[in-house]
């Protein structure tokens, strides 16, 4: 028995020694001595606790892109070719039940058009951590027209909330959309070849859409009547953007770029009016709606997507930078348009999707 407890001596002196030596190392690691202090603070296991803010620790390399003796001042460019969706947009349509039709049934949008519009930006690369300024301005303009004849679809058109019909209808949706975004932002390397960019800010914007519907009463292929509705809102609105800019690198020059965006906009709607007339043919008109809905307030939300190819180069000595990419963006301001429908605003989705050009130049 007393041979074998010799044995465990051994065994049991190792044990004690493992479960003592953490126990001593952080009695070691707290020691407020100058020279321990200072040795454990800059040390490769320092914790959080003993790293002193401001102290130069890089963690995630700075991305760029940055010239080497410039200004660190950028600015870009961008063509759109964008088509925007107004959804829930007065409309007439044929095919209605319970009315006879010779063939099936259509109704009159304002999808067909793709507008060019532009993008103009101007950024300041800061000394500080790596981060950059940006603004940028978006000017997007159209004006899409639509016509449906019942004679070609059969039936009778029908205006969608004035219950006015007749054999011609025309429609017309003008647009003006103008928007300013602000952002602070950080490039930096996730990985050798991946590169990622969080951003938080601001975003403005005024617009305004007038949407207007002509519905003709035909006689003999002589227009009698014509039935005009004409709705129109003015709106501005400004609040916090935030997102990620992403991008994967193939070779030095030639990367994948996907951005992510989400805004909530406080907006003032400032008119929200609805106009509807009768005119016989060389009579007099006759008003028989006319409202404007007093001034609204409300918070919206936008989502914005892009994806697309890059190609970026330095020179002169990396005093210079030059970028080109074009990538596809889709961008959807929810509940965003809004209509009168029998004296109450209804809101409605406005979308916008399309080609984004962009040149780049730092100095």
């Amino acid at each position: 028995m007393e041979m074998k407890l010799r044995k465990l001596w051994p065994l049991l002196g190792a044990l004690c020694l493992s479960l003592m030596t953490p126990a001593f190392a952080q009695g070691n690691y707290g020691d407020s001595s100058s020279n321990s202090q200072s040795m454990h603070s800059t040390g490769p296991k320092a914790g959080q606790g003993t790293y002193q803010r401001g102290t130069f620790r890089e963690i995630t390399p700075n991305a760029g892109p940055r010239v080497a003796h410039g200004a660190d001042v950028f600015i870009r460019a961008n063509f759109i070719w964008w088509k925007a969706v107004q959804e829930g947009a007065p409309t007439t349509f044929t095919g209605t039940t319970g009315v006879p039709t010779v063939s099936k049934g259509r109704s009159l949008l304002y999808t067909d058009e793709w507008d060019p519009g532009f993008k103009v930006g101007l950024g300041l690369n800061l000394s500080h951590d790596g981060w950059d300024l940006r603004s940028q301005y978006t000017w997007l303009h159209g004006s899409n027209t639509s016509r449906l004849n019942s004679s070609n679809t059969g039936g009778v058109l029908f205006s969608e909330d004035s219950g006015q019909n007749g054999e011609r209808s025309s429609g017309n949706w003008d647009y003006s959309f103008n928007c300013i975004d602000v952002e602070l932002g950080r490039n930096f390397y996730l990985s050798q070849f991946l590169t990622m960019r969080p951003f938080i800010g601001f975003k403005g914007t005024w617009q305004d859409q007038d949407t207007t519907i002509k519905i003709h009463t035909v006689v003999n292929d002589v227009i009698t009547s014509t039935f005009k509705s004409r709705n129109d809102f003015d709106v501005w609105g400004i609040g916090f953007r935030g997102g990620l800019n992403l991008a994967y690198y193939m070779a030095k020059s030639w990367s994948i770029f996907g951005n992510f965006a989400f805004a909530n906009v406080w907006a003032n709607y400032t008119t929200i009016e609805k106009k509807d007339t009768t005119t016989p043919a060389g009579g007099v008109t006759t008003v028989n709606v006319h409202r404007d809905t007093d001034t609204h307030y409300s918070v919206k939300y936008v989502f914005e997507s892009q994806i697309g190819l890059r190609w970026e180069i330095w020179f002169s000595d990396d005093n210079y930078h030059f970028a080109i990419q074009a990538g596809w963006e889709e961008q959807t301001w929810v509940n965003w348009g809004v209509f009168d429908h029998g004296g109450a605003p209804n809101f409605h989705d406005f979308n916008m999707h399309g080609l984004n050009f962009q040149l780049r130049f730092d100095f």
